[in-house]
């Protein structure tokens, strides 16, 4: 526990370090492209996974672990497939001039690719090793994934071994490749060393079919609720420049450890505990979710005023200039993420109570309304505008999820 600890945290420093490093040495033009990148693999670890991963994990676990196995060794064709087809798809449409702030650049955007689909399959196989009750190995690989690369990359880039934004890309991509590795090795003894329970390989369609199913509604609702998290980035890289779209994304990313750190202290003991409570009575579930808020809330505020106290110097690090506009775009990302992390455990609780139709409703309506919001304040506007643009999405968000909610009750589902 304490080594998980240990790990998660130390990571969370090193890609903090690295977005200051990136604008120390690369300049906040590299920050913009570093952030776009991180923005496409994180929409593209909900959208690749395709709805298969929370059943497959959740076999995984259990006593019918070789099938479970034998089911991921089959849909690692299909996401390779996935990957190939979507990635020919938004190169051919960036040639065309149909992908509105794209890089110019076909080596930065295949790159880019690359760090999406490496990143995706290199959490799915993380997250196998956990499943199959491997916590140290899968621990460390997490560390590895997303913060023991991004320390080497920070050193590279202080001794001037890495002059361009793309010479990082390359080391995420392999951290992930050696990760993809370490993971089916470990998968392979597992089944070498048995027992597990199999099943006939002619019924794998039709296991893989349930499996996609009885995620789907989730599946759909995440990548939402990822693309409503980064849309306004997207908009702005097609209306602003390069270097104001880095600043933004040096400011969002002084922000988010609100988010990060109250999901990485909270978010991930409440999801198993409001699972656990949704099965009981309504007053089971209101304490759990109470205490639950009360612990998100008083985490992401407490790191908020610590950002708030802290950014002259933390701007300083990064030879930005604390200019009132930036400070205004501080403040109101602030607040953002504060709703975000409560945001963060709606989900969750939304997703123990099985809201599956409700989920689906509410965030489609959410990206109708901030959509089009985004568009509007940042067409014509500095960075700023963006700012409250992120802050509309996250109220979208909240509101949304709070409907899902409020329409179940303890012990009930949503199976439509």
């Amino acid at each position: 526990m304490l080594l998980r600890l240990f790990l998660r945290s130390m990571s969370l420093a090193a890609k903090f370090g690295l977005t200051i490093a990136i604008a120390r040495v690369l300049g906040f033009a590299a920050i913009g492209e570093y952030g776009l990148a991180v923005a496409v693999s994180v929409i593209a670890s909900k959208l690749c996974g395709l709805g298969f991963s929370a059943e497959v994990n959740r076999q995984l676990s259990g006593a019918a672990r070789d099938a479970a196995i034998e089911s991921a060794r089959v849909l690692r064709g299909i996401y390779a497939a996935f990957y190939a087809i979507a990635g020919l798809g938004l190169v051919t449409a960036s040639l065309c001039g149909l992908l509105p702030g794209a890089s110019a650049d076909l080596e930065s955007l295949c790159l880019v690719l690359l760090v999406a689909a490496s990143e995706h399959y290199a959490l799915e196989a993380n997250t196998y090793v956990f499943s199959i009750h491997r916590p140290r190995e899968g621990s460390t690989m997490l560390f590895l994934r997303t913060g023991g690369w991004s320390a080497i990359a920070i050193v590279g880039l202080l001794a001037h071994v890495f002059g361009d934004v793309r010479m990082i890309f390359v080391l995420w991509i392999l951290t992930n490749v050696g990760v993809i590795v370490w993971a089916w090795a470990l998968l392979t003894q597992t089944v070498s060393r048995g027992p597990g329970i199999t099943i006939p390989k002619k019924d794998s369609a039709s296991t893989l079919r349930t499996t996609w199913l009885a995620g789907l509604h989730f599946y759909i609702g995440g990548i939402l609720l990822a693309g409503l998290q980064y849309a306004e980035r997207f908009i702005a890289s097609a209306w602003l420049s390069a270097a104001e779209v880095g600043h933004y994304v040096f400011v969002w990313s002084l922000a988010n450890a609100a988010q990060t750190i109250a999901y990485a202290t909270v978010g991930v003991i409440a999801g198993p505990r409001l699972a656990r409570a949704a099965s009981g009575s309504d007053v089971d579930w209101r304490d759990a979710f109470g205490k639950s808020l009360r612990s998100t809330v008083g985490v992401s505020v407490a790191v908020a005023a610590g950002i708030a106290a802290t950014s002259p110097l933390l701007f300083w690090l990064a030879k930005e200039r604390m200019t009132p506009a930036a400070l205004a775009t501080l403040l109101i990302l602030l607040v953002s993420f504060l709703l975000r992390s409560v945001g963060d455990l709606l989900w969750s609780a939304s997703v123990a109570r099985r809201a599956r139709t409700r989920i689906v409703t509410g965030m489609c309506s959410a990206a109708a309304v901030a959509l089009p919001l985004s568009l509007w304040l940042i067409s014509d506007h500095g960075a700023t505008r963006v700012a409250f643009a992120h802050l509309l999405a996250s109220i979208s968000v909240l509101l949304a999820l709070s409907w899902a909610l409020g329409g179940q009750r303890a012990g009930a589902r949503d199976d439509v």
